[in-house]
């Protein structure tokens, strides 16, 4: 037999693997490899980070119609290529002529800022990190011969209408399957539990004698080039407010020095008077006399009076109740702002909101009405104060009765309500800087200078949510809104107990009964959804004007905290008490139940659920129902009979300081939010202990600050106006009507005082 040769002898090993690969899982190394040669055409042979950096790697604004800008753009690129000391030196005598040899030496590394501190080859993509964000400060510090300047511009990838790169997610987040890496990229674009992959937030520095428009064409142009039009197309888009260099500055105009010495002189004003109020202790202590606050005005900018209230505690004051619920709301609140705020800033890691959305906790998708319980409150407490004002003898006319108490609620408001505006308008545009500084923190002055007015008029929750000025005003304007409603309806009670019964039924069914019919009629969803494109930006979130902020789809909690007002004062004058297993038994059952319908509300963040218009319906009744619905049996339960050794827990100093100051945070602390934020040069790694850490340092903030700002103007001139409608010889204010988050309330009765 002769020789096998060498090519026969590797074509049987071949054929010999062939036959061992189908025994084991029938499936040959052919039919692997025309799997892959059936590989979509449409997809690009180069990975998208591979074509960025195509795109990239030699960029210049050659191009850009500016003669300046070019000027500049050929001394770069001219530098890059001669990046030793002889070309140096050549760069440096075409720029320069007056230049000595020490500044020519300088001049070489400065111009690698512009190459260096920017990324050409995008990383993290998969992961949804879309912010490509480089250095920052080391573009900005550039100097000589040129200012750099940082631009963060948008590029967006859009796939033809007619491709579906669509695959279904896994219970694992990091499980892709055997989907192409692309779909990726353009397959998870537009789902709401999704971060988008398909946007990048590129960083880029540049000579600053170019402008937006020049990267954004030049950058359009490049992309044109290098990315395949039948496969995809490349949106490019540069917003002008993006581009900054270090000297680029808020104005400080005349409203600006106004601000800034209104506040020194009201600082000024309370030292000088709490100086005064000091010598004025001491001196009559040592000739012990009694020191009785004298019944000048001008005591009330007294810090130490003022410390003297808000340091008040009467445990016998059942109301005491109420403060210690909004403390525990408005941390519930200021998490879920922490975590919205922070979703839209740069992180690295979309992974994990996106975890969020598919393994909860359910209350994280569902507590877009956590807020109820302030509107319930208020409702609550206006009917305590107004009844007791009402039921005094009076010989006013019905009209003065009734606008009375509205005009005096807008002027305790208002104080701390502006000098919020103003600070956001003039003051922390220039209290920090950073490539999302102007766009954030500049904007939300401008809008606050442009629609200050609707505030003052408490309607902002009416205009579209890109003009509102303070994004939680919205708040006020509608408890203000239900507020003046209140005041008729209580007149009534009070005066006409049957019409006003009737009232205040009508109001709480329609209320009930308007939600139904709004969501049923206009086809939207039960609850507020909040999708991923918040994190671009949360102002651009549609159902915020929809269903969130006008306050005829948010009137339930309000007016049923009104008539559990009324009812929880019969039970009191009845004296009707539960026994505590009935109070306790019933706080756990009625909480179950309140608690599952909130959670119900998850079910609508699942993708391609059929949109069934009832349930839809029905449950935006639900979702606005449910912390009333708690806060009756609670309240019922609390001011009858009490929680036993719970009712320490919700009677304590603590909480009854803390509680004096929720009306003041919950204006400032969306604005600290934003401003701990905007500061960023890098996307952030989120993790819950990095979100809890960063949550609890800004509510440690919100608190100091809102502790000035109640010694500085809201109990000066919460004192002031109670000396000017009821012009009283001592140091105790007025009653307050209604309290909004918190506002601070004030009586001459033990039943309703509230300080």
């Amino acid at each position: 037999m002769s020789r096998l040769s060498m090519p026969t002898i590797a074509f049987l090993a071949l054929a010999l693997q062939i036959v061992l690969l189908r025994s084991a899982d029938g499936t040959s190394r052919t039919d692997v490899d025309d799997h892959v040669m059936q590989r979509d055409t449409r997809i690009p042979d180069l990975w998208v980070s591979d074509l960025f950096y195509r795109a990239l790697a030699n960029f210049t604004l050659r191009r850009a119609a500016g003669t300046e800008c070019r000027r500049q753009t050929v001394v770069y690129e001219r530098d890059l290529r001669n990046h030793t000391s002889w070309a140096v030196r050549r760069v440096s005598d075409d720029v320069f002529t007056e230049t000595d040899d020490a500044d020519k030496s300088a001049f070489e590394p400065n111009l690698f800022f512009l190459q260096e501190s920017w990324n050409r080859y995008p990383v993290g993509l998969l992961t949804g990190n879309i912010y490509q964000m480089g250095d920052y400060d080391e573009c900005v510090d550039l100097r000589y011969p040129m200012k750099g300047q940082y631009c963060l511009s948008e590029i967006k990838l859009i796939p033809p209408a007619d491709r579906n790169y669509s695959f279904e997610r896994t219970e694992d987040l990091d499980d892709f399957g055997n989907n192409h890496a692309w779909k990726t990229i353009l397959g998870w674009a537009g789902y709401q539990d999704q971060m988008h992959r398909n946007i990048l937030k590129l960083g880029i520095c540049m000579p600053d004698a170019c402008s937006a428009l020049d990267l954004q064409t030049s950058l359009q142009s490049k992309f044109d080039e290098v990315f395949p039009p039948e496969q995809f197309k490349t949106i490019v888009k540069v917003d002008p407010i993006m581009c900054t260099v270090r000297e680029d500055k808020f104005p400080y105009d005349t409203p600006y020095y106004i601000t800034v010495w209104i506040f020194l002189l009201l600082i000024l004003i309370c030292c000088c008077v709490t100086l005064y109020h000091f010598v004025r202790i001491l001196y009559h202590k040592n000739t012990n006399e009694n020191d009785n606050v004298p019944n000048s005005f001008f005591y009330a900018f007294s810090f130490i009076v003022s410390i003297k209230t808000l340091l008040k505690y009467d445990k016998h004051n059942e109301l005491n109740f109420y403060h210690t619920t909004k403390v525990m709301t408005i941390f519930s609140v200021m998490y879920a702002h922490k975590v919205l705020i922070m979703m839209s800033h740069p992180i690295s890691n979309s992974k994990y909101i996106e975890s969020l959305y598919l393994d909860g906790p359910a209350i994280m998708l569902t507590c877009f009405n956590i807020v109820d319980p302030f509107f319930f409150m208020s409702g609550y407490l206006m009917y305590i104060n107004l009844a007791h004002e009402f039921r005094k003898p009076k010989e006013e006319s019905v009209w003065k009765t009734l606008l009375l108490p509205i005009f005096q609620r807008i002027l305790r408001i208002l104080p701390t309500y502006c000098a919020v505006m103003a600070i956001t308008a003039y003051i922390i545009p220039h209290l920090g800087h950073g490539p999302l500084w102007p766009s954030n923190s500049w904007e939300e002055a401008e809008i606050c200078k442009n629609y200050w007015w609707t505030n003052l008029l408490f309607i902002s929750n009416f205009v579209d949510i890109k003009h509102q000025c303070l994004i939680m005003s919205w708040h006020l304007s509608s408890d203000m809104q239900f507020f003046i409603i209140g005041v008729i309806i209580v007149y009534f009670l009070i005066k006409k107990p049957k019409k006003g019964i009737a009232l205040l039924g009508t109001v709480v069914g329609l209320s009930v009964f308007v939600p139904f019919i709004v969501t049923l009629w206009t086809g939207r969803k039960g609850i507020d959804i909040i999708s991923t494109d918040s994190r671009i930006y949360l102002r651009n979130v549609l159902w915020l004007n929809k269903s969130y902020r006008p306050s005829y789809m948010r009137a339930t909690p309000f007016f049923v905290g009104l008539a559990m007002s009324v009812v929880n004062e019969k039970l009191k004058e009845k004296k009707v008490k539960f026994s505590q297993i009935v109070v306790h038994s019933g706080l756990i059952a009625i909480c179950t139940l309140t608690f599952w319908a909130q959670f119900y509300g998850a079910v609508f963040y699942e993708r391609n659920r059929p949109y069934y218009p009832l349930e839809h319906a029905l449950y935006s009744v639900i979702s606005h129902s449910t912390w009333p619905v708690a806060g009756i049996w609670i309240t019922m339960s609390y001011f009858t009979s009490g929680y036993g050794i719970l009712n320490n827990v919700f009677n304590n100093r603590i909480f009854t300081i803390m509680g004096k100051l929720s009306y003041i945070v919950s204006l400032v602390n969306l604005t600290v939010f934003i401003l701990s934020q905007n500061s960023q040069r890098l996307p952030i790694h989120m993790t819950s202990k990095y979100l809890f850490d960063s949550w609890l340092s800004d509510v440690f903030m919100c608190y100091l600050i809102s502790i000035i700002l109640y010694l500085v103007v809201e109990e000066p001139f919460t004192k002031l106006i109670g000396k000017l409608f009821y012009h009283w010889k001592n140091k105790k204010s007025s009653i307050n009507f209604g309290t909004p988050i918190g506002k601070p309330t004030f009586s001459k009765s033990k039943t309703v005082k509230n300080d």
